[in-house]
């Protein structure tokens, strides 16, 4: 199921937002989806004896096998494969992505600092992934908007994170806010020279995508509380992060760690073009 939409189960409510979103997106855009369970222990010859191995196995199989059946009673339509692995999950998921074209992840958390929390492996396939990582907060599956939000560098004026955006927005037919941060305004004339670097950034999938609405925001401040704040009205933010070469994953940087830990709606990261 090369085609297929991926994303991590575990049973846990953490994880519970990041199935019932990637369900919805693979019956928007009519993919399968494949549930992944990924665990060291059920691994042979680790420390439990044969037949208790047999039973955590048949235990985690149980867990894909009614967690189809849950989706499938609301989404009968729906493809579900299933793939049980004996392995760490961070490593599963992300070799996964090599040929996805979307790996679906959950937050983890305790006590009240849910969303201040990003499991370990979230954060690695966020990293590493070789497809869009999208990285649903708990409690903020659904988004408290409807519009798409995009975080605009200038190093990525052809990004792919651009594209994926706007190929988004029309999929939902929605509008697609591009979000530029500056930290205040020197000359009276940098205001003008960056809307116009901020439009000149889209202005080829401004013309590929010519149904989109777009809206341009220039917020003054940090990019990292831009986007965070952004995230409280928004159905999904879309981020790019470089990929560096020989496969040590992407830069995601200070404002990419902000923003997945402290979302209120699902973050798509999107590797860019590679890079030394």
């Amino acid at each position: 199921m090369n085609e297929a939409i991926v994303v991590g189960v575990d049973g846990s409510s953490g994880a519970a937002g990041a199935l019932d979103w990637a369900a919805d997106e693979a019956v928007r855009r009519g993919a399968p989806l494949l549930l992944v369970h990924a665990s060291k222990l059920l691994e042979p010859g680790n420390m439990l004896k044969e037949d208790a191995l047999e039973r955590l196995r048949e235990e985690r199989r149980h867990l894909l096998e009614s967690t189809r059946e849950g989706l499938l009673g609301e989404r009968p339509d729906l493809r579900v494969g299933l793939e049980l692995a004996d392995d760490d999950p961070a490593r599963v998921l992300t070799e996964l992505s090599r040929t996805a074209p979307m790996v679906v992840v959950g937050t983890r958390g305790a006590g009240g600092f849910e969303r201040l929390l990003l499991g370990s492996v979230g954060l690695h396939v966020a990293a590493h992934g070789y497809c869009p990582v999208v990285v649903v907060p708990r409690g903020g599956e659904r988004g408290r908007g409807e519009h798409v939000v995009l975080g605009v560098d200038e190093r990525h004026r052809q990004s792919a994170a651009i594209g994926w955006a706007f190929a988004e927005a029309e999929l939902r037919g929605v509008r697609l806010a591009a979000l530029r941060a500056v930290n205040g305004y020197g000359a009276p004339g940098q205001r003008i020279g960056e809307e116009m670097m901020l439009s000149e950034a889209l202005a080829g999938q401004v013309s590929d995508h010519p149904d989109v609405v777009v809206e341009y925001r220039l917020p003054e401040t940090s990019a990292a509380r831009a986007l965070v704040e952004a995230s409280e009205d928004a159905a999904l933010l879309v981020l790019g992060a470089r990929k560096r070469r020989l496969g040590f994953g992407t830069v995601l940087g200070r404002v990419g760690h902000a923003v997945l830990r402290h979302s209120a709606c699902p973050v798509v990261v999107v590797a860019e073009p590679e890079e030394d």
